[in-house]
């Protein structure tokens, strides 16, 4: 068995398929992710504005307005929405405009109104969205002011008394966080772990192809093989676990790529996550050495019936994940009746569940269909025989 294993081994790491399929597509395609992704994530992250402010006597007479637009300066990076620079007239400011130097500028009208004046080069180059968020923060602004302004109006005595400012201003509602799962949901995550399953579906090719160098048909060292008095199950058994150890090895490469460079959160420790690529990968080849033993079965077949399981990963975007759910909802059973949805929630569960219950069922699931897998190639071996060249 060791030798079936050793030679399994050699001839699937010379062999250019397990090197494009197992180990360069997975890191392709997470590269291709991370440029898809980080465009999506640049695209609803706040962007910084340059705010110029006009600081003369009707601004100073504004009350709460400087304080406001401080706390909007002084707020943490990753949330601040502009910085400040103040000028003396709206002359400067509008010529620190034309220079580029910010991006717009704040005045206050005679009645006290604030106004934002943006620059069409600074739309054209990031956009509306921070002059957007912006102009929203100034008019939230505006309209307390108003509401406290006609509040003091009509109760003097609770205006004396700074009633009608903490009614506005104080914080009424007690707002608390919490998460429904141990991880924050990320959309992009699940698109990795389909990735995970692909490559290991795509694993089942090598198991398929050293499988099939056991059958008489296949070549002279297959027939010789089959007068041989070894037993048929520890050649299969050898050369599943000659397929296994490559494309564990291949898996695992791909997931410290995914956490090492796109930075992708797998939950858990590191003990679960090599069980779980073991896991798959082995149920991989096990599925892999079953089609092997079909006749006239082809790596272009087992590749053409991983992509379509894939489809229901949802894999291929977000209409694939509607199919996904549709029929994980309508017909569960058929939907976890699939290797590759159990091996993308396996990892799935790692993720978001507080417990390791679900992670379990997964590869209790992925080892029960690779002992079925197993025995099913095994009886297919045992009816090889001589009389079949």
């Amino acid at each position: 068995m060791l030798a079936s294993i050793r030679t399994s081994v050699l001839a699937l790491v010379r062999d250019k398929s397990l090197l494009v399929w197992t180990l360069a597509f997975p890191l392709i395609m997470t590269s291709i992710f991370m440029a898809m992704f980080s465009g999506l994530n640049d695209a609803y992250s706040l962007v910084e504005s340059r705010l110029g402010v006009v600081r003369n006597a009707r601004y100073e007479s504004v009350k709460g307005l400087d304080d406001m637009l401080a706390s909007l300066a002084g707020a943490p990076k990753k949330s601040r929405i502009c910085t400040l620079k103040y000028y003396a007239s709206e002359k400067d400011a509008r010529n620190a405009v034309a220079d580029g130097a910010i991006d717009s500028y704040l005045t206050v009208g005679s009645d006290g109104t604030p106004a934002l004046h943006v620059s069409q080069a600074s739309i054209a180059a990031k956009g509306s969205r921070p002059a957007t968020v912006l102009s929203a923060a100034i008019n939230s602004y505006v309209r307390t002011s108003d509401a406290i302004a006609s509040g003091s109006t009509k109760s003097p005595r609770l205006a004396a008394k700074g009633a009608v400012q903490a009614a506005y201003l104080g914080n009424s509602v007690q707002i608390k966080h919490f998460s429904a799962t141990k991880n924050a949901p990320d959309s992009n995550a699940s698109f990795y772990f389909a990735l995970l399953a692909m490559t290991a579906g795509m694993g089942a090719m090598s198991a398929a192809l050293t499988t099939q160098k056991l059958l008489p048909t296949a070549s002279a060292v297959g027939a010789r093989q089959t007068l041989s008095s070894t037993p048929r199950w520890r050649m299969l058994v050898g050369a599943l676990f000659g397929a296994w150890i490559c494309q564990f090895a291949c898996m695992l490469a791909a997931l410290l790529f995914m956490a090492a460079v796109a930075h992708v959160d797998f939950g858990s420790g590191a003990a679960p996550l090599v069980l779980a690529v073991a896991v798959s990968s082995l149920a991989s080849c096990a599925m892999g050495s079953l089609l092997g033993t079909i006749p006239h079965m082809q790596a272009g077949m087992v590749s053409g019936i991983t992509c379509l399981l894939s489809l229901f990963t949802g894999l291929y975007g977000p209409n694939a994940q509607e199919i996904a759910y549709a029929l994980e909802t309508s017909a569960p059973v058929l939907a976890h009746a699939n290797p590759l949805w159990q091996i993308s929630h396996c990892f799935y569960s790692l993720l978001y569940y507080d417990t390791y219950g679900s992670f379990a069922r997964c590869c209790l699931t992925l080892l029960l269909m690779t002992l079925v897998a197993l025995a099913l190639a095994g009886i297919r071996m045992r009816k090889v025989s001589h009389a079949h060249l």
